[in-house]
């Protein structure tokens, strides 16, 4: 892995700008410090060389030129002043005692350059803060210590300070390096997942680092939505198939019908009769391709937009009121039981396009006298649609096939239709994020939806039987 690319990085770029602000945020703090520090040590050295001149004064005015002396002769033998030079002059310049050279006699402090007490380096001189202090009009006293070992203290301590930067922004850069390095091999192995679904394996997936970090919730959510795609191809490829399969009857007889009207109509009337059934026919697909457009927008959830407040109690209610008259031309007993002042969030349209399809269903999948039921009612943050009958029902093995598209049980195929009715409530299910369950009435067949209450939401799933496996109901998506 070549280092520019490296460089050229995010995490390395921000790797390097955090260096840059901890570096100059340190060299702030650490000017800051010696400053002070420096500026602390030089009144602290003013103070007490100033002090130790002001106690030698006093013994001055009290005891005269003996007890200064032996003041002095005793700081120097115990050195509990810390070894300082002690100096008398004249006021004429001449020196009386001490070794300290000649300089201006004026009351206050300076520096200046004195002969080595044996702590230098070789061939160095002594660095000296002196403190000038007048006792008498003719005698002078110059106290001195030696300052050049807070000059080496300051001067290890920028030594101190600089390494430590150094071994920080060292290791600050080498982290991003390596940083940088692991965030380019997670990246080219997303890059080489990419590039192998491009190539056409679309089975592969990122692998996941194991960190629990951006990169690898980004990875999971790609995952995700490749075996989202994946589904959606194998639907679409299901559908054009299922597509070309089952509308080829219909198509047959479309062709049939016209091809007996070329060959053997000879008259107005049977012209008329042969295009009135091509006109049948191309209804009947307009409609199952109408049927397949309204799935396709269903399931691509563009009308969740529009969802609202719906009062399913009133809904249900209203569908049912409008089968009733249907029911008692055919000897049927619609028999209704509805929870009053339920509400779901969703599309009211699609509701009752659902509940229509189901109870058509049934009215379609029965015989005359059959006894259908609608129950409706609120049980534990849901509400639960129940359409049940006691015809013959249907077998378990078929259970979890009514919702495909075009399927149609043995019994059913010399019923109209398309297929595609349970398909739809299927869909609109999954766009409400209903679950489906089919169970077994017995006998008959009973369909359950669980709707999420207002404000409540899950993922839509369809349930078969208690011995039927559980599948999506947007398994048959194609949008």
């Amino acid at each position: 892995m070549r280092l520019p690319r490296l460089l050229r990085t995010t995490s390395f770029k921000l790797a390097a700008l955090f260096a840059l602000i901890f570096g100059v945020s340190a060299i702030a703090i650490g000017a800051f410090v010696y400053i002070n520090v420096k500026s602390t040590l030089n009144r602290q050295e003013l103070a007490r060389v100033q002090s130790d001149a002001l106690a030698l004064k006093g013994e001055f005015d009290s005891g005269g030129m003996s007890d200064l002396m032996d003041a002095i002769h005793q700081r120097q033998h115990n050195k509990i002043a810390g070894g300082q030079n002690y100096t008398l002059f004249k006021s004429n310049g001449e020196r009386l005692f001490g070794n300290m050279p000649k300089l201006l006699l004026k009351a206050g402090f300076k520096h200046l350059t004195g002969p080595p007490d044996g702590d230098e380096p070789p061939g160095q001189l002594e660095q000296l803060l002196v403190y000038r202090q007048q006792l008498s009009p003719d005698l002078w006293l110059v106290v001195g210590d030696d300052i050049g070992r807070m000059r080496d203290l300051s001067a290890d301590l920028l030594q101190i300070f600089g390494l430590g930067l150094l071994f920080t922004l060292t290791i600050a850069i080498g982290g991003g390096v390596a940083v940088s390095r692991t965030f380019l091999q997670r990246i080219d192995n997303i890059t080489r997942t990419a590039e192998a679904i491009i190539e056409g394996d679309v089975e592969q997936r990122i692998v996941l680092g194991g960190a629990g970090d951006d990169l690898d919730r980004l990875a999971a959510t790609l995952n995700r939505m490749l075996d989202r795609i994946g589904l959606l191809m194998d639907t679409l490829r299901h559908v054009s198939t299922d597509i070309a399969h089952d509308l080829r009857t219909p198509l047959g007889h479309l062709r049939q019908v016209l091809d007996e009207a070329s060959r053997h109509a000879t008259s107005t009337a049977e012209y008329h009769a042969a295009v009135s059934r091509a006109i049948s026919e191309a209804d009947g697909l307009l409609d199952t391709f109408a049927a397949i457009l309204r799935i396709a927008q269903i399931e691509s959830g563009s009308r969740r937009a529009g969802f609202r407040r719906v009062g399913m109690s009133d809904t249900v209610a209203s569908v049912v009121q409008t089968f009733a008259p249907t029911a008692e031309d055919q000897g049927r007993a619609l028999v209704v039981h509805i929870d009053p002042n339920v509400e779901i969030d969703g599309d009211r349209e699609l509701i009752i396009q659902l509940i229509v399809n189901l109870i058509d269903n049934a009215f379609h999948h029965t015989p005359k006298g059959t006894r259908i039921s609608v129950s409706f009612f609120a049980g534990d943050g849901e509400a639960v649609l129940e359409i049940s009958d006691n015809g013959e029902g249907v077998s378990p093995a078929e259970r979890e096939r009514i919702f495909e598209r075009f399927y149609r049980c043995e019994s059913s195929r010399t019923t109209p239709g398309n297929g595609l009715g349970l398909s739809l409530v299927a869909a609109v299910a999954g766009l409400h994020s209903a679950t489906i369950a089919v169970l077994d009435n017995k006998p008959g067949l009973k369909i359950q939806i669980r709707f999420p209450m207002a404000g409540g939401r899950e993922n839509g799933t369809v349930h078969g039987a208690a011995e039927s496996a559980v599948f999506r109901t947007r398994k048959n998506s194609i949008a």
